[in-house]
């Protein structure tokens, strides 16, 4: 296991030096458990390759606004194993070995509960990707793999039988998509000025003249002896192409602003009448549609997906920051496709056996 690796990272953890120690130990007790499982002691046709990384699956080095502070929530790890097979070549004294290459493998995070609320593939609000939220949507409720629970692309292996998720409110939801169509509608603002301003500087005689000076300095320069004329010919150009080409696109700019303009007074009278009881009723997301407002709903509801953040009250804060309180195994489904071909005993042949025969009880026994 590459520990070094995993000790540059702690500083940008805001990890002590004792806990990355303890971090280690505790990989290494992950690692343990993985190579007692039968056929991984002495592993026959394949060899394993690990490595341990201190920090969120997402490279973050901050935290979302509304989550706890990086140095106040217990250390995010992630864990890959590896299983590569083994192939003979040549005779005698000649036979070479080669494990190398690439090889499907298998990730363990642990305490990052933003791993599989973030990573799945429907699980993002469009309307919100320019804010820096931590609102997702639910993922479809999926059957258990080899007797782990599954969450999207996760499994999940934890002793407590608090969710990983919480549902956020409906007066939430909306001050958020006030906040997203806001921003939107500054940048298209910020679009027709300045498309307006480039049309204005072309059709400005003053800007022209100033542009005409500019051109009669560089004339004595230039060998071409008709370069004030092609110049004023451009110019001449230029303005009689900005009528048909910039102010159908200036309109088109101002209509999609007086439109933002409606959605974010709709959203915010959509905000001004929530009851009471809607205000703290949790909010789902319906995609489809052509207006996006209609998609956020109090839920539940059919066809929309509860909206949630990770659940941070989840983990036990009289527990030290290095120890593991929950763990997600990933990158398993690939290798679930029916009929795979798969040409050795390495790679999926062998991440599947992992997954089937580990020891749960002694995964479970590891988390505190």
């Amino acid at each position: 296991m590459d520990v070094q690796r995993l000790r540059r990272r702690s500083a940008r953890s805001r990890a002590k030096p004792a806990e990355v120690k303890d971090v280690e130990a505790q990989l290494l007790r992950l690692q343990a458990i993985i190579k007692k499982t039968d056929g991984f002691t002495s592993p026959v046709g394949f060899s394993i390759g690990t490595s341990g990384t201190l920090g969120l699956a997402s490279g973050r080095l901050s935290e979302i606004p509304g989550e706890p502070a990086l140095n106040a929530r217990p250390l995010p790890v992630s864990y890959r194993f590896g299983a590569f097979g083994i192939s003979e070549y040549g005779s005698g004294a000649t036979l070479k070995r080669d494990d190398g290459g690439e090889t499907p493998g298998l990730g363990f995070y642990v305490n990052d509960l933003t791993q599989p609320l973030f990573s799945g593939p429907d699980n993002s609000v469009p309307e919100f990707e320019k804010l820096d939220v931590d609102v997702v949507r639910l993922a479809k409720p999926q059957p258990d793999v080899f007797g782990l629970a599954r969450y999207g692309d996760a499994l999940v292996v934890k002793k407590t039988s608090a969710s990983i998720w919480v549902a956020v409110t409906m007066a939430e939801t909306l001050e958020l998509v006030t906040r997203s169509v806001d921003e939107r509608l500054t940048r298209e603002r910020e679009t027709v000025s300045r498309v307006q301003a480039v049309y204005d500087d072309i059709m400005d005689p003053t800007k022209r003249e100033e542009r005409l000076a500019q051109y009669r300095k560089l004339a004595p320069l230039q060998k071409d002896p008709a370069f004030m004329e092609k110049m004023t010919a451009a110019e001449d150009a230029k303005q009689k192409r900005a009528g048909p080409e910039m102010l159908p696109q200036i309109a088109s700019a101002k209509a999609l602003v007086m439109k933002t303009e409606q959605e974010l007074a709709g959203a915010k009278a959509m905000a001004a009448a929530l009851s009471a009881a809607d205000k703290v009723a949790p909010a789902c997301y319906a995609a489809g549609g052509t207006a996006s407002l209609p998609r956020f709903r109090r839920g539940p509801a059919a066809g929309c997906d509860a909206l949630v953040r990770a659940n941070w009250a989840l983990f036990n804060k009289a527990l030290p920051r290095s120890a593991p309180q929950v763990l997600f195994i990933t990158d398993f489904a690939p290798c679930l496709v029916p009929d795979r071909k798969d040409p050795h005993v390495g790679g999926c042949v062998a991440n599947k056996r992992l997954l089937e025969s580990i020891d749960k009880s002694a995964l479970l026994a590891w988390l505190q």
